[in-house]
């Protein structure tokens, strides 16, 4: 008997510490996503700006060649 409370309570133990790990992964997978999405929101603005530079130097082409 005294062997089954033993087992049971390295079997809770073991849950426990398992449930806290798993719940450090999260916070840590949190964090990265997080500043993955930062990177991507930058990304995008970096690359509507590079459009909107663009379409200006080709307006300005245009204007150059019709000279």
């Amino acid at each position: 008997m005294k062997s089954m409370v033993k087992l049971l309570l390295v079997l809770l133990l073991i849950g426990f510490i398992s449930c806290r790990d798993t719940k450090k992964e999260e916070k840590e997978t949190k964090a990265a996503l997080q500043e993955i999405e930062a990177v991507e929101t930058e990304v995008k603005e970096l690359a509507a700006d590079v459009e909107k530079s663009s379409q200006e130097l080709e307006a300005a082409l245009k204007e150059l060649d019709s000279i």
